[in-house]
């Protein structure tokens, strides 16, 4: 996993942006902020992919496809459970971070009245599977309460 340096946390640019001296430089930490909105939860899975390229991991790989899932769930929680009630919502925040070959996906949302826990959905359920799948697909996840809102967050460790 050579080649993906860190970058200064809050910085979103395209991946293998070129320096002035023309010398690709990969990101290891983005930081973005979405609409309460279905089609953000596309728009965060299309943005982690180009993340993990920008590390040398393609998005065919199994841990390409992991990740892109454990992204899915976080941000479909956040849509769905995350607005403020009354209101037509307000931003989540995805980060997206590499620390050697452990990443780690954060997604911050403005509801704090209820945290996640893992369900225990009937086969008939339509819903409260996403987090078994984080939970499954992830080496360790949780919750951290902020002042206004929560973040879950989900970490994967990747191996060549």
């Amino acid at each position: 996993m050579q080649g993906c340096t860190p970058a200064i946390r809050n910085l979103a640019l395209p991946a293998a942006q070129s320096n002035p001296w023309g010398i690709a430089v990969p990101k290891s930490a983005t930081r973005r902020q979405y609409p309460t909105a279905i089609r953000s939860v596309a728009r965060a899975r299309t943005n982690s992919l180009s993340f993990l390229k920008s590390c040398g991991i393609g998005r065919e790989t199994g841990f390409s496809i992991d990740l892109t899932l454990v992204v899915s769930e976080l941000m479909t929680n956040a849509v769905t459970h995350g607005r403020v009630p009354g209101t037509s919502g307000r931003q989540i925040e995805m980060s997206t971070e590499r620390a050697d070959s452990v990443y780690r996906i954060e997604v911050r949302d403005t509801q704090s009245d209820s945290m996640p826990v893992l369900g225990n959905p009937g086969d008939l359920d339509g819903e409260g599977r996403g987090l078994l799948l984080v939970d499954s697909l992830s080496d360790k996840w949780g919750v951290r309460p902020e002042c206004v809102g929560k973040t879950v967050w989900a970490e994967k460790g990747f191996s060549e």
